[in-house]
């Protein structure tokens, strides 16, 4: 790089907490099952109910801080992702980008990245979806990657060899 920062997106602090809040809800409900059978069974006790609502706030906690982890960044070279742990990273330079546009990609908004040989990327942030899902300002943040990939985009393939 030289001298830029990268723009960074990640998911907002609403995105998390709705996410959040799911894996919770799945905990709880993965905790009611053993409390069902013990109901039906009546061995239950007053305490083993408890574990509904401590369950879901456990569920919770330990699965925000996995949430808020990844995302991309955006330089002058291109469309780096932020993925934690080994996994593969991808890179886009912005000479291999063709096309950047918003998609619905089910109850989610998500800019989609056109790359050469008709291959395509979804990028997992910034996205706009519903309820805690949504993101008011990704309109301006989808402006920002379109405004950098014209930036430093040569709008100009490789000369193929031969041509004159």
């Amino acid at each position: 790089m030289s001298g830029m920062l990268p723009v960074r997106f990640r998911p907002t602090s609403r995105q998390i907490l709705g996410r959040a809040m799911l894996v919770g809800l799945l905990t709880a409900v993965v905790v009611a099952i053993p409390v069902v059978v013990l109901w039906a069974r009546g061995e239950l006790v007053w305490w083993e109910v408890l574990l509904l609502p401590v369950g879901c706030v456990a569920g919770a906690l330990l699965a925000a801080p996995l949430l808020r982890r990844g995302g991309i960044d955006v330089d002058e070279s291109g469309v780096h992702p932020v993925i934690p742990g080994p996994a593969r990273r991808e890179f886009a330079p912005w000479h291999h980008i063709n096309d950047i546009r918003a998609e619905r990609r089910g109850a989610r908004t998500v800019p989609v990245i056109y790359l050469d040989g008709d291959r395509s990327w979804r990028l997992r942030v910034p996205y706009d979806g519903v309820l805690l899902g949504g993101d008011p300002h990704f309109d301006e943040k989808l402006c920002t990657i379109r405004n950098m990939w014209e930036t430093h985009h040569t709008w100009q393939r490789d000369p193929v060899a031969g041509d004159d």
